[in-house]
């Protein structure tokens, strides 16, 4: 039985499909822990917020700004939070707009993939 000879451009476009898929899975898994880190981001914002409001708005308040705490009032820390939230909100909207080019793209891949085995076998 002669085994049949192995097409170099197909193989070449396995390989290529191969590392394409491991990259962007990887990608994506990267876009998914960032997207979980900023959700978590706001619901602790939001609990703060929250907390926070509660109080009069002469109270002093510190605020955590890198390795050191700075006095601020409560609307200002609320401003703050509600800054912090909405700059979340946008970095997940973005990544979400990466993570379906992404997943578009690996489909196209694929798709094109197909395409070139049935033209392959066409061929024969």
């Amino acid at each position: 039985m002669a085994s049949l000879p192995v097409d170099m451009e197909l193989k070449k476009a396995f390989q290529e499909m191969q590392l394409k898929m491991i990259q962007t899975t990887q990608q994506l898994k990267v876009a998914d822990s960032q997207v979980e880190t900023l959700k978590r981001k706001i619901t602790h914002t939001r609990l703060v917020d929250q907390e926070i409001s509660s109080l009069p708005h002469e109270t002093r308040v510190y605020e955590g700004v890198g390795r050191m705490f700075l006095l601020m009032t409560v609307p200002t820390v609320c401003e703050n939070l509600a800054k912090k939230r909405k700059l979340a909100e946008d970095k997940i909207k973005t990544i979400e707009g990466n993570k379906e080019y992404l997943e578009k793209s690996l489909k196209e891949s694929e798709q094109n993939l197909r395409e070139l085995v049935l033209s392959k076998q066409q061929q024969r």
